[in-house]
């Protein structure tokens, strides 16, 4: 996670504007993917835990989710109109080539496994080569959400069990108990989405 001045900022300046500032902040982190790394689940993570309770934890999660899947739709029809030259300017080879391959081969899947997990895992690749290689957009939505929904999800339940503690120690309680749960289900949906492929490739008719 970023330790800077502007990630600061920005985080005091999200939760002083309430739910307004989580959904601005996630939806410009959407715009910015992953330019801000991590901004997003402080400032869901200190709103949860000023208001504690469930009812504010699910509306932050719900907005949260909402800006970040704006953010990512809009940068998914850059993708789709033409992005690829923008992609391979940012991002090096060997990474979109793999990438380019599990989109391929898996469709949608791969970006809500990229959704969910943590920084410094880059997602932006993802949602560029989805717009580039005409992923429907539809199932790029439902990725998205669900990626982004578990993943905010765990931050507000962690907000609501730990409380201060965890704003104390969110470093350390991040990387030792969040990122482990989140790779761990990452892994199984992507291992559920091979033998889904495997399953329908199993299932067409041979052709002699």
């Amino acid at each position: 996670m970023l330790a800077t001045d502007t990630v600061h900022n920005l985080g005091v300046w999200a939760r002083s504007m309430g739910l307004v500032g989580l959904f601005a902040l996630t939806l410009f982190d959407g715009f910015l993917l992953g330019l801000l790394p991590g901004i997003n689940d402080i400032v869901l993570i200190s709103f949860v835990v000023a208001k504690h309770t469930l009812g504010w934890a699910a509306a932050a999660v719900l907005l949260a989710t909402t800006g970040s899947l704006l953010g990512a739709t809009a940068i998914y029809r850059i993708g789709r109109r033409g992005g690829g030259k923008l992609l391979r300017r940012r991002f090096p080879p060997a990474l979109l080539r793999r990438v380019e391959s599990w989109i391929d081969r898996l469709g949608a899947i791969p970006v809500g496994v990229a959704a969910m997990l943590p920084p410094p895992f880059p997602y932006a690749p993802f949602v560029f080569s989805a717009g580039i290689m005409k992923v429907p957009l539809n199932r790029f939505r439902i990725s998205v959400v669900l990626g982004r929904g578990l993943r905010y999800s765990m931050d507000a339940a962690l907000a609501l069990y730990l409380g201060r503690h965890l704003l104390d120690h969110l470093h350390a309680f991040y990387w030792a108990v969040l990122e482990p749960v989140i790779i761990v289900i990452a892994v199984g949906l992507l291992i559920w989405g091979l033998f889904r492929l495997q399953f329908a490739s199993d299932d067409r008719p041979y052709l002699p």
